[in-house]
């Protein structure tokens, strides 16, 4: 259970992150609502919400629940699985 808050987490910081930058030079009076639903389907179809969930599986049957194990091993899968990436390629 603990892995699927891990799961959860990881996925909302990748997501936001991704609203983060894909807000950048919009002007002010569009649809948050609308860019967010956009940056969840990008999560989900984009094959990162699968790649997340596969390493996040392999670290916690790997590690258990050994928080101190876990947390830099969380931080690489989200820096490794950035989504900014797909906005900016060349970073």
């Amino acid at each position: 259970m603990v892995w699927m808050t891990q799961l959860m987490i990881a996925g909302a910081v990748l997501v936001f992150e991704y609203l983060y930058f894909s807000l950048q030079g919009k002007e002010d009076g569009h649809d948050l609502q609308e860019d967010l639903t956009l940056a969840v389907k990008k999560y989900e179809t984009s094959g990162v919400h699968a790649n997340v969930q596969k390493h996040i599986n392999a670290a916690f049957q790997e590690h258990g629940e050994d928080v101190e194990i876990l947390c830099p091993i969380l931080v690489d899968i989200a820096k490794q699985n950035q989504m900014c990436k797909m906005l900016f390629p060349s970073h």
